[in-house]
């Protein structure tokens, strides 16, 4: 079979390959890859920019079928639909037995598509059954491959993002991420949900409306966006701001756009030092959450979001291509021409 490979460090150093067909070990399962997504992480490898051990198949937002199974895998079986998050943990470490296993600290860990881990830019792919979870069947195939970044933004949100009913939440940056983040707060009863972004973004725009989203707002446009935010909370200021462009000037804006204490959410990677002044958290008291990855149970609340479509991530799907073009696919992306990239066709 074919992977889409780092070869080697440094920028670039991506290759379509011929590999093996896994093999699953008696606690793992094989599956047949239906679709799986190109990620920011994915586009940060190839540019050099973030933690990596080549050579490595990459890939790791994704959904397909199991096709065989170990002799000690018990909870899943051939025919099921599964999902998984990238990093198989230790459940030894301290970061582990503290509940934090998407911060395990173990140097055997796996991190799927990134580390020790061929991912699911191929065929096939093997994954240990205890990070497997199963898709319900009111979950498309294509939907199921968005439940890593669904599941990723329910960790930032849900667990850490105090949004109580009839807030007034602004998301920045109109992205995957972004589109995600909104609806989650929605789903968490946020009373409105305010979309930033640029001009380029209009078409963005368009997709956040038909989610639901309540105003979609572009700070290159208006003259005066904090004021226009100020308008639309009586004067306070948003209840929570998340930040999820990655841009370095929405986190200065994100201060100037939150209440008095209120909360503020890193979403977004920005993958380089960032000149901020953060006087602001003192001065208007403050708090400020990040998350990486996932934890198991954002994956179970992930998949009943999906699968009650109080999530829709549907019209987040741009672009369906076969692996064979995954040159145009990853343009497409740091370009900005697409929200989601899904890889369908593997032989």
């Amino acid at each position: 079979m074919r992977g889409l490979m780092k070869t080697a460090r440094g920028p670039g150093n991506l290759e379509l390959r011929e590999i093996d067909e896994p093999t699953p070990k008696k606690d793992e399962v094989l599956i047949e890859v239906a679709a799986a997504g190109i990620c920011g992480t994915d586009i940060h490898i190839k540019h050099d920019q973030t933690f990596y051990t080549p050579p490595v198949v990459l890939g790791h937002e994704w959904s397909g079928t199991i096709v065989e199974v170990g002799p000690d895998v018990t909870e899943v079986g051939v025919g099921d639909v599964a999902v998984s998050p990238a990093t198989a943990y230790c459940g030894k470490c301290y970061q582990c037995k503290t509940g934090h296993m998407n911060r395990c600290t173990s140097a055997n860990k796996r991190i799927l598509g990134t580390s020790l881990a061929n991912g699911a830019f191929a065929k096939y792919i093997t994954v240990p059954e205890y990070i497997i979870h199963k898709v319900p069947s009111s979950v498309s195939l294509e939907e199921a491959a968005l439940a890593e970044p669904t599941a990723c933004v329910v960790h930032s949100v849900i667990d850490k993002s105090p949004i109580l009913p009839g807030d007034v939440v602004v998301v920045q940056g109109p992205g995957t991420m972004g589109l995600l983040a909104a609806q989650v707060a929605k789903a968490m009863g946020a009373g409105k949900v305010i979309v930033t972004g640029v001009s380029a973004d209009q078409w963005r725009f368009d997709i956040a409306k038909k989610i639901g989203i309540d105003i979609t707002l572009d700070v290159q446009v208006d003259p005066n966006p904090i004021k226009t935010i100020m308008d639309e909370t009586d004067g306070r200021g948003a209840d929570v701001v998340i930040e999820a462009s990655g841009a370095c000037i929405a986190c200065n804006q994100a201060l100037e756009f939150v209440k008095v204490a209120g909360h503020v959410t890193l979403l977004g990677i920005r993958g380089r030092p960032l000149d901020i002044d953060l006087d602001a958290m003192a001065i208007k008291e403050l708090t400020m959450s990040g998350t990486w990855g996932t934890l198991p149970s954002s994956w179970v609340t992930t998949l009943r979001l999906m699968a009650s479509k109080k999530i829709d991530v549907a019209p987040l799907i741009t672009h369906r291509i076969s692996l064979d073009r995954w040159e145009e696919g990853f343009e497409l992306m740091e370009q900005q021409k697409a929200i989601k990239v899904l890889f369908t066709e593997f032989n």
